[in-house]
């Protein structure tokens, strides 16, 4: 390998870890070596990274691969933060370097010469900033198998937000916020406000000082960046017990949040608001307390729905969006997006009592390969066949400002191998304005990626 090596400005090691981690181990992958640590000299190529104000988009991050002389090349990645930063080291890990190692220069015609051995990185500039702020996914945490391995994922794919939902608060909770953080990802703990799979409605007093009381007791010294929360709203039906669903949840919400809010005033409140119970009763929904960002389910077809093959009425489906992002003006909402692996339902229980997240040993990671690697194989294929829509469904929650969007990923060991939808929905969020063909292409060609 050429003699490379790694200059920091502006932000120091601890701040970039895994970014650091991450250039080491895939410029290493292309070449028999990596990067040296030592300072840099005249003549050493080098890689500069840096954290600075100017000349970066807000939230962004500027490549520069600058052209050789003097028998030398470097490349600038600055970002806005650490954060910028660490995503801008991604793009050009999983990005640049694949895309370069298989132009010309590189490969004859494709049995390829080890990068960074003979040819320089083709030479190229460009800035890039996320077009919806918050992006992340969405899991039951029991459908973790190794807590460390997902959020390293999520931060390969420029993902900066986890709601996890547990039946009890993690044993080892502050650990995961703690790692997630020093890698830029915010956790949003979820728990039930109400819902279960029996169906229940209660509105009591006594329900909403329940949950008052388990967020204090489980989770206020976690650390997390919120709560997300569903109620009884999983339903076709528009009433239960002869009460209408739209009302009595907009109720029961507003009075536990303001009387959460006031014992805990800017906790971060996501309703997790299941959209087929409600959806022809939207006027008793906007009057959801402006505080609480509404996170919609179920708003139609692709990608919406939970079966990736269930297109339903594309044109209805961005028109139910409009309309959601423009019920409550002024207040945040959001969307978990599915059409991805989920739990298997049939063989689902409940937990007993609190346990570790994401600790299973490897037997039982090998053995659920088998079934996940045949669910994603037929997902890939119908992403592949019309995951564009989900571009159309993103582009709208960009035009509203405070918007957060989530993917439902659980139960398919992301942790260990990144699914093509799943890269493929992480890319559109971050930027939905790209050649659908382009983007295939590229993410394809990512490290990490499984097809």
């Amino acid at each position: 390998m050429k003699d490379w090596c790694i200059r920091l400005s502006g932000v120091s090691e601890e701040q970039i870890r895994f970014a650091l981690k991450e250039l080491h181990a895939v410029m290493g992958s292309y070449a028999h070596g990596q990067p040296s640590a030592k300072a840099y000299e005249d003549g050493m190529n080098a890689v500069c990274l840096s954290v600075r104000k100017d000349s970066v988009p807000a939230n962004g991050y500027r490549v520069k691969i600058e052209e050789p002389s003097g028998g030398r090349q470097r490349v600038f990645i600055d970002g806005s933060d650490p954060e910028a930063l660490t995503c801008g080291v991604m793009d050009f890990c999983h990005r640049c370097l694949p895309r370069a190692a298989v132009s010309h220069t590189t490969a004859d015609p494709y049995y390829f010469r080890a990068l960074f051995e003979k040819d320089f990185l083709p030479p190229e500039e460009f800035k890039s900033a996320p077009r919806i702020p918050k992006r992340g996914l969405w899991t039951w945490g029991r459908a973790v198998y190794d807590w460390r391995g997902y959020l390293e994922n999520m931060a390969r794919l420029r993902l900066n937000e986890l709601i996890l939902w547990n039946d009890f608060a993690p044993l080892n909770g502050q650990d995961i916020v703690s790692y997630a953080h020093e890698l830029g990802i915010r956790v949003i703990w979820g728990y039930a406000w109400g819902w279960d799979t029996a169906m229940r409605l209660d509105t009591s007093e006594e329900a909403a000082q329940r949950i008052i009381d388990k967020y204090e007791r489980e989770y206020s010294d976690l650390g997390g960046d919120g709560i997300y929360f569903q109620s009884f709203t999983e339903t076709s039906r528009e009433t239960l017990g002869g009460v209408l669903i739209a009302e009595a949840v907009t109720e029961f919400v507003n009075r536990t949040a303001a009387r959460l809010l006031q014992r805990h005033p800017g906790l971060r409140l996501q309703f997790g608001l299941h959209a087929d119970s409600v959806k022809n009763r939207l006027e008793a929904i906007a009057k959801v307390d402006p505080r609480i960002e509404i996170i919609w389910e179920n708003c139609g077809g692709f990608p919406y729905h939970a079966s990736p093959g269930v297109i339903g009425d594309t044109v209805n489906t961005k028109a139910f969006t409009e309309k959601l992002l423009a019920l409550r003006p002024g207040a945040a909402t959001g969307a978990v997006l599915k059409s991805m692996i989920q739990l298997n339902w049939p063989a689902f229980t409940h937990q007993a009592g609190p346990e570790r997240l994401g600790c299973a040993d490897e037997k039982t990671i090998q053995a659920r390969f088998k079934d996940v690697r045949r669910i994603w194989r037929y997902i890939s294929a119908e992403w592949l066949d019309h995951g564009e829509m989900c571009r159309d469904v993103l582009r709208l929650y960009a035009r509203k400002e405070d918007t957060a969007v989530y993917c439902l990923v659980e139960d398919g060991l992301f942790e260990r191998e990144i699914p093509l939808p799943a890269a493929l929905y992480a890319a559109l969020a971050w930027n939905w304005d790209q050649d659908w063909r382009t983007l295939v292409r590229e993410t394809v060609l990512h490290g990490q990626i499984r097809v």
